[in-house]
């Protein structure tokens, strides 16, 4: 996983310039990352644990829309893959724009973006 993640960044280096700041799936990545990671250190019975497992990856990329459709800044999506842990990461998403918070938001509750004809 964490390979996965060193080989996205790698690839956003390439195709970016310094300033721009990672691509929005290397968020959802890292996000991916810390979730598991913070799960491991849960106590949890392994039915949960499933269950939250099975959540991740629609979690991850429901992230990856969001950043792309709401445009985070490049300084945004640095400071998010740089986080080392979940406490981390949020005090990033305390960098977002009020818009950009609530589109965030929404999608954590499953909601269409404002932009959805749903």
């Amino acid at each position: 996983m964490v390979r996965a993640l060193l080989f996205a960044l790698a690839l956003a280096g390439c195709s970016r310039g310094a300033s721009d700041g990672p691509p929005c799936g290397a968020v959802g990545a890292k996000f991916m990352v810390l979730a598991k990671d913070d799960l491991e250190h849960k106590t949890v019975d392994d039915a949960m644990r499933r269950a939250v497992e099975a959540q991740l990856p629609a979690m991850r990329d429901s992230i990856g829309h969001v950043c792309t459709d709401s445009k985070w800044s490049g300084a945004v999506r640095t400071c998010l893959v740089a986080a080392n842990d979940r406490v981390a990461f949020e005090a990033c998403e305390q960098q977002l724009t009020d818009p950009q918070r609530q589109a965030l938001d929404r999608a954590a509750r499953g909601e269409p973006s404002e932009g959805d004809s749903k």
